[in-house]
């Protein structure tokens, strides 16, 4: 039996990222994508089907800073 060989073939490549919501840190696979962890993951799917988190239209969103950009550049 060889053990070294029946141990690389179980190898995964793997990357250590941070989460964007939380800022902790979690591995993952390097073929996938995602930014957060699982659990910001599952509560992010949670309060989208409640209807409570943002969806792609921000309502917050700014549309123009012309207004400030002039009042900054202004002698």
């Amino acid at each position: 039996m060889n053990f070294i060989s029946m141990m690389r073939q179980e190898e995964l490549a793997v990357e250590l990222k941070y989460c964007e919501r939380c800022g902790g840190l979690w591995l993952r696979r390097s073929e996938q994508d995602g930014v957060h962890c699982e659990r910001c993951q599952a509560q992010r799917a949670a309060l989208l089907q409640t209807g409570r988190g943002r969806t792609a239209q921000n309502p917050l969103q700014v549309e123009c800073l012309r207004g400030v950009a002039e009042m900054e550049v202004r002698p």
